[in-house]
Parts: C-alpha cells; sequence; structure tokens
C-alpha cells in the first residue's frame, strides 16, 4: 500500500508519515522544507520526496505529474496554515495565498484522487480540517472560515462517494504542539496561555486520524476537550461564540 502526505515537513503531517510508515505503507512525502524532508525521509527508508509549494497551480501540477503513474491508497491532503491577524490589517495576498493553500489545492487534489480511486474501486482520502470549522474566529476569521469550507465539502465528498470503495475522512484537531502557531504569528493569548483548551500532541493527533481513515469515518474530533468544542454550536448562541473567541484569541494590538 502507498500513501502520499503532504505537508509532511513537519507537525502533524511528519507524524503521519511516520505512523504510516510503521504500519508498513510506502509512504510518498512533500512539503515545502527541502531539509526536513531529506531527514524525514531518511527515517523512513528513503521515502520519495518532493518540494512543492501546493499554493501555487504550478505546484499542484507538479505533485499531480510526479504521482501520475501509480496506485494511491491513501491519499493525505495535511498541507495547511493559519494567519493571525485582523481582516484589514492582513499583508497584501497574505489571506488570499492561504485560501489558495487550505482551500483550493484541497479541493483540486481531492477531486483528482478521488476520481482515479473511484476508477480503481477502492481508496482513502484524509483531509485536515480543525476544531476552527465549528465556529467563528475573529481575528483570524480567514483560516477559521477556511476550516469550514474544508469540513464541509470533505463530509460530502464522502457523501457522494458511498458505495464506491473510496472513503473521505475528516480530521478536526485542537491546538496541537507543532509550528502551526509559529507560522500563523501567533503570540500571547487567553486560548493558548490558559487552561481553556488542552494542547494534544502531533503524534496523538496524526494516530487519531489515521486509525479514524482505515476504518473509513466521515470524522474524527480527537481529543474529548475538542469533541466538546465541536459540539459549542448547538448550546452556544453564535453572538456569544464570537465574543468567546473574539476574548479567546485576542489581537496583537491589543
Amino acid at each position: 500500500m502507498r500513501a502520499i502526505i503532504t505537508g509532511a515537513s513537519a507537525g502533524i503531517g511528519q507524524e503521519m508519515a511516520r505512523q504510516c510508515h510503521a504500519k508498513g505503507l510506502e509512504v510518498w512525502l512533500t512539503g515545502q522544507n527541502r531539509d526536513a524532508l531529506t531527514r524525514l525521509s531518511k527515517e523512513l527508508s528513503d521515502a520519495p520526496w518532493l518540494s512543492v509549494d501546493l499554493s501555487q497551480k504550478e505546484g499542484q501540477i507538479a505533485l499531480l505529474t510526479w504521482v501520475a503513474d501509480i496506485e494511491i491508497d491513501l491519499w493525505v491532503n495535511n498541507a495547511g496554515y493559519g494567519a493571525w491577524t485582523d481582516v484589514i490589517d492582513a499583508k497584501e495576498d497574505q489571506l488570499e495565498k492561504m485560501i489558495r493553500l487550505n482551500v483550493e489545492a484541497l479541493v483540486h487534489l481531492s477531486r483528482v484522487m478521488a476520481k482515479k480511486m473511484v476508477q480503481r474501486g477502492q481508496g482513502r482520502i484524509l483531509n485536515v480540517a480543525s476544531t476552527a470549522a465549528f465556529l467563528p474566529g475573529p481575528h483570524m476569521a480567514a483560516y477559521y472560515a477556511s476550516k469550514a469550507f474544508v469540513l464541509s465539502f470533505s463530509e460530502s465528498l464522502h457523501w457522494e462517494l458511498r458505495g464506491s470503495g473510496v472513503t473521505v475522512t475528516t480530521l478536526c484537531p485542537g491546538p496541537t504542539r507543532s509550528q502551526f502557531f509559529t507560522r500563523a504569528g501567533m503570540g500571547k493569548m487567553p486560548l493558548l496561555d490558559g487552561p481553556w483548551m488542552p494542547i494534544m500532541s502531533s503524534g496523538a493527533v496524526a494516530r487519531a486520524g489515521i486509525r479514524a481513515t482505515f476504518s473509513g469515518k466521515r470524522r474524527m474530533v480527537p481529543g474529548i476537550f475538542n469533541y466538546l468544542s465541536s459540539l459549542a454550536p448547538i448550546f452556544i448562541p453564535r453572538f456569544a461564540q464570537l465574543g468567546i473567541l473574539n476574548w479567546l484569541q485576542g489581537t496583537k494590538n491589543q
């Protein structure tokens, strides 16, 4: 069996690669950090790797060309990032580039892979969203919206593929020990500094995601506190959700 993992340079993607390799899968790695990919490749028995920027069409084409002639059993769309900034304070193209990676690349790669897998009559896709998918996110508005899209799109695709032998699992982790916070520019905020949201390890999140994927589950929210937070929209009015997230995430200017 063969697994392709995007965003494998660090964090959850890196741990997924390790766990798939431990399960005996042939792992192919993609990401942007060439040094990290080189190190991980050596660790995983010289796993093939490709450094690409999937926020660019050229990067998506390069990746799909790289895997065009191989059979793929598991495709993991893990590449993505966040930006801690108010919309009007964002730099030129900052949010748009994030949307191209978090949303457009994921849709394109999911569509192409789902079609190939359906033709074979088997395959699994794992798309990484976030508990952010369930809530509005002041000061990270575009990121939260992108993950809401990933969740809605992926669950709908899972439903469309019923009976085809292909499943789509959406992983919705909460705060996780990884490079996400650094890349998002997230400094001190109540969400991270207080006891409000336990931070899980990348390994624990990856294990939950891989396990759910091979079980054919539609959705996985790892961690009891994260699961409970995913139920917040049922019990907490939208205006209250906005107020709570506004306080938990703060702003750089406050």
